[in-house]
């Protein structure tokens, strides 16, 4: 753990950000996952610590419970906010075939600050009227809405864009940097100012194609480590010939705007 923790300090000074620049994490994951990836809050915030990462949005993993509506899941990662507050920024999770305006709103009233839609987990299409809804009524409250684009993920920018005419000025962050059907979409991305991709465990030639305003750095932890995700921005930054501005937005400084005050 010491040498992964010098490695992701390592990656970190290599970005060549500024003493006063922070990292924040767009992407984990809380609670035990259906297939036993498992990550608690007191972990997570030791991975921070060692990473020197300043902030994560977290969210549930696949555990919708026996409601099937991620209630007590939803209420965990609130609870871990509260507990580390300052440290995590609190996503909802809800399946939107299902009864999902109930959930979102007890997410809010909890203190929320954004919504995760996993299409391949809970088996819907973006242009679902219940995911329209869930990404209406995101806009609605300013969240950003973090949707699950790659690994597994069916092709999805023909529903991608039928979302976003029916909510444009919705803010969507495309995990994985859309990877398994990036090009088209990427097109579709590019044509709305309010899309972004995260960067966990994302493809770097599809990385250092997206404007690195458009970009936010993820972990996928507990799927993805802080080592190997802060040396594909490195790469990405040098590949792509990044300036300090854009570095420090794609390490913290966008994500943190696409959330708002």
């Amino acid at each position: 753990m010491d040498d992964l923790a010098a490695l992701e300090r390592e990656a970190i000074g290599a970005l060549g950000l500024p003493a006063d620049a922070e990292v924040w994490d767009a992407h984990t994951h809380l609670g035990r996952d259906r297939d036993g990836h498992h990550l608690d809050p007191a972990d997570l915030v030791g991975d921070l610590d060692a990473a020197g990462i300043a902030c994560a949005c977290a969210f549930p993993a696949d555990e919708p419970g026996a409601d099937g509506a991620f209630t007590a899941a939803n209420a965990a990662v609130l609870a871990a906010a509260r507990r580390f507050a300052g440290r995590i920024v609190p996503f909802c999770r809800v399946d939107p075939t299902g009864d999902w305006a109930p959930a979102l709103a007890r997410a809010a009233a909890g203190g929320a600050r954004g919504l995760k839609l996993h299409p391949v987990a809970q088996r819907f299409a973006l242009d679902h009227p219940g995911s329209v809804g869930a990404a209406d009524e995101a806009a609605r409250r300013g969240w950003p809405v973090l949707v699950h684009a790659g690994y597994g993920a069916r092709p999805i920018a023909a529903a991608l864009a039928a979302l976003l005419e029916q909510v444009p000025d919705v803010r969507l962050i495309l995990a994985h940097g859309g990877r398994g059907d990036f090009r088209a979409v990427r097109e579709v991305a590019l044509a709305h100012p309010a899309v972004g991709f995260d960067t966990a465990l994302a493809h770097l030639p599809d990385l250092v194609s997206i404007p690195p305003d458009r970009l936010a750095f993820g972990s996928d932890r507990p799927y993805g480590e802080h080592a190997s995700a802060l040396h594909l921005v490195g790469l990405a930054a040098r590949v792509a010939g990044w300036g300090p501005a854009e570095v420090r937005g794609v390490a913290g400084g966008n994500l943190r705007a696409w959330l708002g005050p």
